[in-house]
């Protein structure tokens, strides 16, 4: 393709993906299905983007999408609702995680006869919920206040423990034997990573400080944030949980100087997080856009076999069961306004996206004899979820949709 065609085709996927999003308010279809369906007609269907290319780029597209995500998702937070809903959120992203990857991996074992090596990765894959889907969609419902940091959160960290469990399933694979037990060091990674975050959170707007006004500041801290990912990262810890931090910190920097009984201010005058919050919204919206355009480019028509169907299908099925069962388990213990909210809507929250997509093309890197067949499977996972979470929203959404703030208006002062 010529570099002119390629522009303009480009362009073209931006202004439909801007469609996408407005028109979500109304037909309430996901965009991630519009933007996948535009990729599957580019590519599979007509050629004209190649997926090799594609594949070659995907990954370092997918983590600067993933970073620009958990970013914005960090800003979105509130210190103290945080305080007040980690508790249910973690108990929501394990027991949602954990159910999900114990349903799979027995699945792939008896159904498709895979090695347990294989069947663990992929269990881990399929099971987070993706984080670059409801975070943003989270700022479009009205929920209660308690109920959205909750959900935000457990996206936030159903990314995060991905990561986290494909890099302890990479060891294992790796390492082999007894000497896996090093593998577990990345639980105190996880901690390591939550430092590091609030220590830059800390000490960046300090620097800020001394470099007095100057323009492209957000750019300069999104650059900060892309050396923080890819710091942490080469220390063996995690980039996506330092990120997440680091975004947290920034929203929230005198809320945890009050915290820790510290008495200076260091307020929106002196480093404005509302722009910051704007730029990295619209950089999230371009790089998310672009992505799930390449996920449809990527999909291998050919090697969506009945089996891969079927399963993905199955799979998704299951999936309603185990986030039921998690919601329910959780929702015995909630003290805010989670009751209220319809069952079903919450159960058919969990769609499958980036994170799993991101996850599946670095399963196939791993060397496992099935590693190739795992992105066919997550493609049906991500379309089926999808459709089901679309489903969900014409039929129990009600109202919902159209008066919360929207992520690219920045954080008004009720919202997460």
């Amino acid at each position: 393709m010529e570099s002119h065609a390629f522009i303009v085709l480009l362009g073209f996927l931006l202004i439909v993906a801007f469609g996408a999003e407005q028109a979500f308010r109304w037909v309430r279809v996901p965009p991630v299905l519009v933007l996948m369906g535009c990729g599957l007609v580019v590519g599979p269907l007509f050629g004209l983007l190649p997926a090799a290319d594609f594949l070659a780029v995907a990954p370092h597209f997918g983590a600067v999408a993933f970073l620009l995500i958990l970013f914005e998702g960090g800003l979105d937070l509130d210190l103290d609702r945080v305080l007040k809903a980690l508790g249910t959120a973690l108990r929501l992203a394990l027991v949602s995680f954990g159910g999900a990857a114990l349903t799979v991996f027995p699945l792939a074992l008896a159904g498709l006869g895979w090695p347990w090596r294989d069947a663990l990765v992929l269990a881990i894959v399929l099971a987070p919920v993706s984080g670059a889907i409801l975070i943003p969609l989270l700022g479009r419902l009205t929920l209660g206040a308690s109920l959205r940091p909750v959900l935000i959160l457990e996206a936030a960290l159903a990314d995060v423990l991905g990561v986290l469990a494909l890099s302890l399933a990479g060891q294992i694979i790796d390492v082999g034997g007894i000497r896996t037990l090093v593998a577990f060091g990345t639980l105190l990674a996880a901690a390591a990573s939550v430092l590091a975050g609030l220590a830059a959170g800390w000490l960046w707007p300090r620097a800020m400080r001394s470099l007095g006004e100057h323009s492209y500041v957000d750019v300069l801290t999104f650059g900060v944030a892309l050396t923080l990912w890819g710091g942490v990262s080469l220390l063996g810890a995690s980039g996506a949980l330092a990120v997440f931090t680091f975004g947290f910190a920034l929203a929230n920097l005198d809320e945890l100087k009050r915290f820790l009984g510290r008495s200076e201010t260091l307020g929106p005058t002196e480093y404005d997080t509302a722009a910051l919050h704007s730029f990295v919204s619209q950089m999230n919206f371009l790089m998310r856009a672009f992505f799930f355009v390449f996920i449809g480019v990527v999909v291998q028509v050919g090697a969506l076999s009945r089996a891969t169907l079927i399963f993905g299908a199955v799979a998704s099925a299951l999936f309603l069961f185990t986030r039921w069962a998690a919601i329910v388990r959780v929702r015995s213990r909630w003290k805010g306004d989670l009751p209220t909210v319809p069952l079903p809507l919450l159960v058919l929250l969990q769609p499958r996206g980036l994170v799993t997509a991101v996850l599946a093309i670095e399963a196939a890197h791993l060397g496992l004899p099935h590693g190739e067949a795992v992105l066919p499977i997550a493609s049906v996972v991500i379309l089926v979820t999808n459709v089901a979470m679309g489903v969900g929203l014409v039929v129990w959404g009600g109202g919902a949709l159209g008066s919360a703030p929207t992520p690219a208006a920045g954080p008004a002062p009720e919202s997460v």
